[in-house]
């Protein structure tokens, strides 16, 4: 805005009605900040609904997921062997005997053979270089080498050489007795397939001493066998994950009897994901009543209250909230037609959050249901997961409410959308107004100034008057 600060030299007080005059044009603009403050509260409040909306689509998203009413758990206790699920495993008691754990084979140095861990073990080399090279076929189809210079084929030398390659061997030194160190190679990996094969090239001296021909198997290599339903399973690996579809076996010790394994459908999960359905629901209810409560006016107010929410009265949060409890009472085919057989109902009563018609859940009946008839309840939730299915439906309602693609959005970001045009338009009238104000402050200057200015040279005359008046009288 245009200021002024040399008013007033000829006429007191211009300058203050100057300032008085800007103060009553700029109360313009605050009727035009009022509106966009407003608009902008509104759009918070459409973020708000926009969150709790795509909560609560995340949880029908799921309870419609027919993975989760697939979910299974392991309710036995065993021994020899641990194991996990997935939603493919099939229900059911399956019988496992584990014969054997798979072992990676161990090598050791001849004892007796080499007296010191620091001492070279190697030849002298014309270019200072030789080649240890492990083989594993079915580790890995890539030997592994390593590279030893003259200096570096002492037992420490050798083993931080291997270990630094990072294959699938790892060696350490052990101290067997006074004067008896050994070099031990382990296989990474268990199973006959890991067998390892050590070559030295270009030394022929180490290689007599590490070599495989000249290596111990202190620990022989063997496949896991374990039965299942009488069926011999062979794996390389204590980790079974193909044997029996969604089932990884864990194997852990031989077992010393038959076991059993229990796998049962994963009922708490099915309970966890309705319960967590509801929770968005009810919280979704909580923001739109916060975001469109009404507060009665103060008595002798005559503004609203400003408790009121910024929403209210919209026409857009009342159609969601209206349109997605109409859901509630559709009927669906199968054992379970409405929400209320699985013990889920609405509250009539408005909660302490201000909201109506939040969900509860007869915890008891609700369990009941899952464990006599966890089929039809999915049923009822999923359906054929394209058109019915309660949450299904759901899903697809909420998916078109939060759409944002190019023309096909939905009624959230429309009313976004509008709320936006709005806040544009009302940007360029407060600038438009700004240079109204600008232009009309910079003609009260030039008219304050010329004023100013005549009063400053009338007085000047009148002064000079006065003292000619004054000579002539003398």
């Amino acid at each position: 805005m245009a200021t002024i600060s040399n008013l007033g030299v000829g006429m007191p007080g211009l300058s203050d009605l100057y300032d008085k005059l800007q103060a009553a044009e700029e109360t313009k603009l605050t009727a035009i900040a009022t509106q966009k403050t407003k608009y902008d509260a509104q759009i918070t409040g459409y973020g708000k609904l926009q969150s709790a909306l795509t909560s609560l689509q995340t949880a029908a998203a799921k309870l419609g997921n027919p993975d989760t009413w697939n979910s299974t758990s392991v309710t036995s206790t065993n021994t020899a062997f641990a194991a996990t699920t997935s939603t493919n495993a099939n229900v059911g008691e399956f019988t496992i005997n584990v014969s054997k754990i798979a072992k990676g084979q161990v090598l050791t140095t001849a004892p007796n053979t080499i007296d010191s861990n620091t001492k070279q073990l190697g030849g002298t080399t014309a270019d200072n270089t030789r080649t240890i090279t492990i083989t594993q076929a079915g580790a890995d189809s890539k030997p592994m080498t390593v590279k030893l210079a003259d200096g570096d084929t002492s037992l420490n030398g050798i083993a931080k050489a291997i270990n630094a390659a990072n294959g699938g061997v790892t060696a350490s030194v052990v101290k067997a007795d006074n004067g008896d160190y050994r070099l031990m190679l382990s296989s990474k990996t268990t199973g006959t397939d890991s067998d390892m094969t050590v070559t030295v090239t270009g030394d022929d001296t180490l290689n007599n001493v590490i070599g495989s021909g000249a290596l111990n198997e202190q620990v022989k290599s063997q496949n896991a066998v374990v039965n299942v339903n009488g069926i011999d399973i062979v794996r390389q690996s204590n980790v079974i994950t193909d044997a029996m579809p969604g089932v990884t076996l864990t194997l852990k010790a031989p077992s010393t009897a038959d076991e059993t394994l229990s796998v049962t459908r994963a009922t708490d999960d099915n309970k966890k994901a309705i319960t967590d359905w509801v929770t968005a629901y009810n919280s979704l209810q909580s923001t739109i009543a916060a975001l469109t409560k009404y507060e009665p006016p103060a008595t002798g107010a005559t503004a609203p209250s400003s408790s009121n929410g910024v929403l209210m009265g919209d026409s857009t949060i009342r159609g969601v909230q209206s349109d997605l409890r109409s859901l509630l009472t559709n009927v669906q085919a199968g054992s379970y037609a409405i929400m209320a057989q699985l013990g889920i109902t609405q509250d009539p009563l408005k909660g302490a959050d201000g909201a109506v018609g939040n969900l509860k859940i007869d915890d008891k009946k609700l369990s009941q249901v899952l464990s006599d008839d966890p089929a039809g309840v999915q049923a009822y939730f999923v359906g054929d997961g394209k058109t019915t299915g309660f949450a299904t439906q759901m899903n697809d309602k909420l998916t078109n409410m939060l759409s944002t693609s190019v023309g096909k959005e939905g009624v959230i970001q429309n009313a976004k959308d509008g709320i936006n045009a709005t806040l544009k338009s009302i940007g360029k009238r407060y600038e438009a107004m700004e240079l109204s104000i600008d232009a009309t402050m910079a003609r009260y200057k030039k008219q304050f100034s010329d004023l100013d200015a005549l009063v400053t040279k009338f007085n000047g005359t009148a002064t000079y008057l006065n003292q000619q008046f004054s000579t002539k009288s003398s």
